[in-house]
């Protein structure tokens, strides 16, 4: 009865809902999904497609940055081309399978070379489907056979899935961290399986390469810094944070936008610190440990570890994928941009201290999936290294690596130590809406008598806790777990200081941090006329961008090596226009681009008052200024303080059309990527209409290039 009961009122209200939102809501292929919106704070139910995970796992695969892999595509291609004709030339058959193919790519590769037969294997269904529409529009229908499957579920032998076992495999299971997608296990089950013991693999092994780094710059995105508050001292760790060894998650990045000399300082040359064959010649180990010694180049800190591997494609190491940053890299005037296998960074226990010319311990270890590193000195001995580092603070659970470095950041945190001194007294009774952030413990440092700070989340409670107990603030400073218990906890006072940073953990997009504006509505009433709110405005600023790369992992790929694959760019640009936003997220600092424009403003938002009923609307024309391609429009917000202080989550240098964007790191921008990047000239403008809907939180943007 009771579950009959809870489907009937569902029911009404979906009926409501659609009502409410019109004929849309009576697309067949549209659902009712209840979800949080990030901006209002509040679970929404929400017209999705049906099948939304599945378009959005198409729509975000990294498939597309693949195959404008040049380098990659063309060396997979020799590398077949090899094999088949090496199995010829011994008078063999040329049995090609091919694992995980995507797109079919490499079996359309392998069939073209002459290949006597050939078999592909795709677990995720739309990509199978796709393969199988891409094989017959290149002429190769009867050619290769699809199993649906992964290849661990393949049955060999008369009446399987393949009827003997293949001479030839050829596999592309390979991610940043070369292991992370189970290239292990793959390898193995497929000799183990599928293979023939005198078979040839493409690729045929791989060497992975570490480099100790000396950078305060990563240091700050690991490892929790006291925070200087002039006047009056500064905010101390805790010995859990300051001690903690942090977490032994990758941090992936495009190495070479780093400076040497300015981001980081080699303190060893790059070293060869594991090979893993896959050719089944050796076993592949699934759990290995490997120590070596290696000669320092100068004195300094042993901040970071930084990683890539290469790809030997045949037996002969004549073709050589290298996936190095540009210091280090066999042909580094022909290195191919990619965003699917970037560089690695990891962290040792500790920031040890070498001499110039010391030798110093590099521990590494890998597992199936994972890798973690330490460095030793005889002054410091290795640390076990039989199990990862793992984070017993929760800085590194509760924050992502930009996180940290935004909370290190000092020149931000003087900002609002200048605002607050202006404000705070010794009787302000202070809020703050933020997640994991400082503003609480800095406005009780400087005076404040009551700091009430809302945190949802356990993680950031337990270091909060930390930290009051270490400066001892907890007199001062309450930690609530909601909205609603402010109230209660001010015992009949009103609100002097609102303070936000802002930044939420849930927020995807910069504007989402506006989710304080709709919070200090939800709690206007505990504030007075006099109320200072902190920042007191929002600014939406956009510039229009030519990107060196990022346009690529958007556009479609048309011909690959002269292969056909307009079926797959119609897969993705399906998906794409059913679940993506028009704006996404990403780092911009690691994407270099110049500016096309000046920046321009497209809408203010007053956060010292209540968010207004009417949709706010502009419509602005960004001025091309320097003739190029223009492939984007990187959006992101200011927040003003005051008169005298504004803190950016965008440019953190004057934009100057023709230039290099200089992005803030610790944040991500948004970005609007052409799908067909535009020739523009100074004649050219952008046109940019943004909508926001105050009622949802929504901001609808539309671009157009003229």
């Amino acid at each position: 009865m009771l579950r009959k009961m809870a489907a009937s009122v569902k029911s009404n209200v979906l009926k409501n809902i659609s009502k409410e939102m019109g004929s849309e809501a009576k697309n067949s292929g549209s659902i009712f999904k209840s979800k949080l919106n990030p901006v209002t704070g509040k679970m929404e139910w929400a017209l999705e497609v049906e099948d939304f995970d599945f378009h959005q796992e198409i729509a975000r695969s990294a498939y597309a940055d693949m195959l404008h892999d040049t380098e990659r595509n063309k060396k997979y291609d020799l590398a077949l081309q090899k094999a088949i004709q090496t199995m010829h030339q011994q008078g063999k058959k040329a049995n090609v399978l091919d694992i995980g193919t995507g797109t079919a790519l490499l079996s359309m590769m392998a069939v073209r070379a002459k290949a006597d037969s050939v078999t592909a294997c795709e677990a995720f269904s739309p990509m199978a489907g796709c393969a199988l529409k891409v094989i017959n529009a290149n002429g190769f229908k009867d050619k290769i056979k699809i199993i649906p499957k992964r290849s661990t579920e393949i049955i060999t032998g008369e009446g399987g899935d393949m009827p003997t076992r293949a001479n030839i495999l050829v596999t592309e299971v390979f991610d940043t961290e070369l292991i992370g997608e189970g290239a292990i296990s793959t390898f193995d089950h497929a000799h183990k399986h599928l293979l023939e013991k005198d078979c040839i693999v493409v690729p045929s092994l791989s060497n992975m390469y570490i480099q100790v780094v000396q950078s305060e710059f990563l240091w700050r995105c690991n490892r929790l810094q006291p925070v200087k508050v002039k006047g009056v001292g500064e905010l101390r760790q805790p010995t859990e944070t300051a001690q903690c060894p942090g977490s032994a998650a990758v941090y992936d990045l495009q190495l070479d936008q780093l400076v040497e000399g300015k981001d980081f300082r080699p303190i060893t040359e790059p070293f060869k610190i594991f090979k893993f064959d896959y050719s089944g010649k050796t076993p592949i180990e699934y759990n290995r440990s490997q120590a070596a010694v290696l000669r320092t180049l100068r004195a300094g800190h042993c901040h970071a570890v930084f990683m890539w591997w290469d790809l030997h494609m045949d037996m002969d190491a004549d073709i050589i994928l290298s996936c190095a940053p540009r210091w280090a890299h066999p042909e580094p005037d022909k290195m191919q941009w990619r965003d699917h296998w970037m560089q690695a960074v990891y962290y040792p226990h500790e920031a040890v201290t070498v001499e110039e010319e010391e030798d110093i311990g590099l521990h590494a270890t890998h597992d199936e999936f994972s890798l973690w590193f330490d460095v030793s000195t005889h002054r410091r001995p290795a640390v076990n290294q039989t199990d990862p580092p793992v984070c017993h603070c929760g800085s590194h659970v509760a924050c992502s690596r930009s996180r940290i470095l935004m909370l290190n950041n000092q020149k931000k945190h003087d900002k609002y130590i200048e605002t607050l001194k202006e404000v705070i007294t010794e009787d302000s009774v202070c809020v703050c809406i933020s997640n994991g952030s400082y503003l609480p413990f800095i406005a009780a440092k400087l005076g404040a008598k009551k700091v009430l700070t809302v945190e949802s989340n356990n993680f950031p409670r337990r270091c909060a806790d930390l930290y009051l107990r270490e400066n001892g603030l907890e007199d001062q400073v309450l930690v609530l777990e909601s909205l609603d218990q402010i109230e209660n906890n001010l015992h009949g006072k009103k609100i002097d200081i609102l303070m936000a940073e802002p930044f939420f953990s849930f927020a995807a997009l910069p504007w989402h941090n506006l989710y304080f504006w709709y919070a200090h509505s939800d709690i206007r009433q505990l504030c007075h006329d006099s109320t200072v709110v902190l920042p007191r405005q929002a600014v939406l600023k956009a510039v229009a961008v030519q990107f060196d790369d990022l346009w690529k992992i958007r556009v479609p790929i048309g011909d690959c090596e002269g292969l056909n694959l307009d079926h797959f760019d119609a897969l993705m640009a399906d998906s794409s226009d059913l679940v993506d936003p028009m704006v996404e997220a990403q780092p911009l600092w690691e994407y270099p681009g110049i500016a096309l424009t000046q920046q321009t403003t497209l809408a203010d938002f007053d956060l010292a008052s209540i968010v207004p009923n009417e949709q706010i609307q502009s419509e602005k024309e960004l001025t091309i200024e320097c003739a190029g391609h223009c492939n984007g429009v990187a959006i992101w917000l200011d927040y003003v303080l005051g008169k005298d202080h504004t803190v950016t989550t965008g440019a953190i240098e004057p934009i100057i059309p023709g230039e290099k964007v200089t992005w803030t790191p610790d944040i991500r921008q948004g970005v609007h990527l052409f799908r067909t990047p535009q020739s523009v000239t100074k004649d050219s403008a952008v046109k940019i209409i943004t909508k926001f809907n105050p009622k949802n939180g929504d901001i609808d943007f539309s671009f157009l290039v003229s």
